[in-house]
C-alpha cells in the first residue's frame, strides 16, 4: 500500500519534507512544545514528530496526482481534523486545556491513526487511477470541488462556450 511513496519524483518528496517542517513548526508553537519552556510530556513530541510527517505525506499527494485522482476540497477535511485533533492532544500551553489526563495520548493516537487512513485513500484513489484503463469512466465525487481547479479555456487558448439553458434542455 505505501510502497508507491518510494516510487514519488523528487519534487513531491521535497514537498513532503518542507510541509512535514512546517507542519512540526505550527504544532509545537501552538500547542507550546515549543518556546514556553514547559516540557510536555514525552509522547507529544514523538506524536507530533510522526503527525507532521504524516501531515507533509498527505499534502505532497495532492501535488502531481495522476488524472482521476485529483485532490478535492473533501479530501482535505479529514486531515485538517487530524491536524486538529493532533493539536487538542498535545497542547501544552493553555491553562485550561481541552484534553487532560489519559484522554490525550488516546486522542494522539486517534489522529494518526485518522492521517495514515487520509494518506492510504488517497495513494489508493491514485492506484485507482493509474490502473484504470484508457478512456473508461472513474469515480467521480459530485459534492466536492476541486481543490486546484483547471482553467475552463480549451487546448487552443479560447474560452469554451457553456450552453444556454434554452441550449441544454434541446
Amino acid at each position: 500500500m505505501f510502497a508507491d511513496l518510494i516510487l514519488w519524483p523528487r519534487r513531491r518528496r521535497l514537498i513532503a519534507a518542507g510541509a512535514a517542517a512546517a507542519a512540526f513548526v505550527v504544532i509545537a508553537l501552538a500547542s507550546g512544545l515549543l518556546g514556553i519552556g514547559v516540557a510536555g510530556p514525552w509522547w507529544s513530541y514523538a506524536f507530533a514528530a510522526i503527525g507532521s510527517g504524516l501531515i507533509g505525506l498527505v499534502v505532497a499527494s495532492y501535488f502531481g496526482a495522476p488524472i482521476g485522482a485529483e485532490a478535492t476540497l473533501c479530501d482535505t477535511r479529514w486531515p485538517v481534523l487530524g491536524l486538529v485533533a493532533l493539536y487538542l492532544a498535545t497542547d501544552v500551553a493553555s491553562l485550561e486545556p481541552v484534553l487532560t489526563g489519559a484522554v490525550r495520548p488516546v486522542v494522539a493516537l486517534a489522529a494518526l491513526a485518522l492521517l495514515v487512513w487520509a494518506l492510504r485513500e488517497r495513494l489508493e484513489s491514485e492506484r485507482e487511477a493509474n490502473a484504470a484503463e484508457p478512456g473508461a469512466d472513474g469515480v467521480v465525487c459530485t459534492t466536492c470541488r476541486p481543490l486546484f481547479p483547471r482553467s475552463s479555456a480549451t487546448s487552443g487558448g479560447l474560452p469554451r462556450a457553456t450552453p444556454t439553458t434554452e441550449e441544454s434542455s434541446r
